[in-house]
């Protein structure tokens, strides 16, 4: 019996598209609706918590229950998309080589060079916090306020017209992530740089990310690893696969509201590369060996849950990050029924069961239960509808888990 119950709930979580190992992942792809599966213009997070991703064939939102699909057909200026972000006022901005299109709720708008555009292969999109937004291109910056467009390059103070990234901090200063030539700060006016020729304790001048923690602290990341700044701007440390990120190639960080640091990392010369989180203390990564939808991974956002949704070059990877769960953990020996659930859960185990944890989808402990024997039975009727995370500790602190829905 237990054997068949086991073998029931595997069925299920494959039908889900849900492969649990010690966090929770869930993947999306064309079968759930998403138009392509290559994920290349990356993904943002609106303001009521949708979800866009820009892919090779149109912009797919995800709203936690229904895929929408807009393309040149709806106003998209070119459906190979190559960044996509969302501004202050819930405008969502998708960067193509053709140019950029906005989408204000109702109406796609799109922008050109003919219209003050720098150039019309733009790289990556940020919301300023007047509501303006920057677009970084092969050929310098653009800064649209809705009106006007303004351009800068070399002549400006750039110290290269070649850009990968922007970044806004609080205090309104821009943070732009250049080839060959480290970062470069805008503070409204002038230019500043910092390269391996002001910084020697920098990791690399080709940077790819910027990331601006609540601390006011600075995330580097570059073709050979992460560079953290101080307050001040000040060198604190460097990140390498030694230290804990997953390869050497960081090309997207963002810090979630519990400021952990969350890394893509992809080199190409191999097609390897992961995702890393640091908690503050110590990193973890994964890969398809936990989960994830793909190897290439292109970009990532938090959204409002704390949930982390990854860019990959095979569909979109969900991930949950659960407490208490071990990262190690390769099989479940324990089975819950029925799954979904209403009422009772029952819990089938081996007689080395020590105690039972249910997680909701943020971490936070919901219940928890001593278990007797290799049965047992669970009153869940003041448990909220929803999907949650059953975890299971035998008696040698070791922990599994698997997912419950409850109805």
């Amino acid at each position: 019996m237990k054997r068949i119950l086991l073998t029931t709930l595997c069925v299920l979580l494959l039908g889900a598209g849900t492969l649990l190992k010690a966090q929770l992942f869930t993947n999306y792809t064309t079968v759930n609706g998403l138009p392509d599966n290559f994920i290349c213009g990356g993904v943002a997070v609106d303001i009521n918590n949708n979800k866009w991703f820009g892919t090779s064939a149109g912009v797919a939102k995800y709203d936690n229950a229904t895929w929408t699909t807009y393309n040149t057909t709806n106003g998209l200026v070119d459906n190979y998309t190559t960044c996509i972000a969302v501004d202050k006022n819930n405008n969502v901005w998708v960067g193509t080589n053709l140019g950029v299109s906005k989408f204000d709720g109702t109406t796609w708008t799109s922008y050109t060079t003919t219209d003050g555009l720098i150039d019309n292969g733009v790289v990556y999109i940020a919301g300023d916090n007047d509501g303006s937004v920057w677009f970084v291109t092969p050929v310098g910056a653009s800064k649209f306020n809705g009106t006007t467009w303004t351009n800068y390059t070399t002549l400006n103070g750039l110290p290269t017209d070649v850009l990968f990234y922007v970044a806004v901090e609080p205090s309104g200063n821009k943070w732009f992530g250049t080839q060959m030539q480290g970062v470069s700060i805008f503070n409204n006016t002038t230019f500043s740089n910092i390269s391996k020729a002001t910084m020697d304790s920098l990791v690399d001048d080709n940077v790819f990310a910027v990331a601006i923690d609540k601390l006011g602290q600075k995330w580097i990341g570059t073709r050979y690893g992460i560079s953290k700044l101080g307050t001040s701007n000040n060198w604190l440390t460097n990140y390498r696969p030694v230290n804990g990120i997953y390869n050497e190639w960081v090309h997207d960080i963002k810090i979630d509201s519990n400021n952990h640091v969350w890394v893509v990392c992809f080199t190409d010369y191999n097609i390897e590369g992961g995702i890393s989180v640091f908690n503050g203390t110590s990193w973890q990564s994964y890969s398809i060996a936990d989960g994830l939808a793909d190897k290439q991974v292109i970009r990532l956002a938090v959204d409002k849950n704390n949930e982390v949704w990854v860019a990959t070059g095979n569909g979109v990877s969900r991930f949950a990050n659960h407490v208490g769960i071990s990262k190690n953990q390769t099989e479940v020996p324990f089975s819950v029924s029925p799954n979904p659930a209403n009422d009772v859960l029952y819990i089938n185990h081996d007689n080395n069961a020590a105690r039972l944890c249910i997680y909701n989808l943020l971490g936070s402990l919901i219940k928890e239960y001593a278990l007797t024997g290799t049965s047992n039975s669970i009153d869940i009727n003041d448990i909220p509808a929803g999907m949650y995370v059953v975890q299971l500790t035998d008696k040698n602190n070791n922990s599994y888990s698997t997912k419950l829905i409850k109805q």
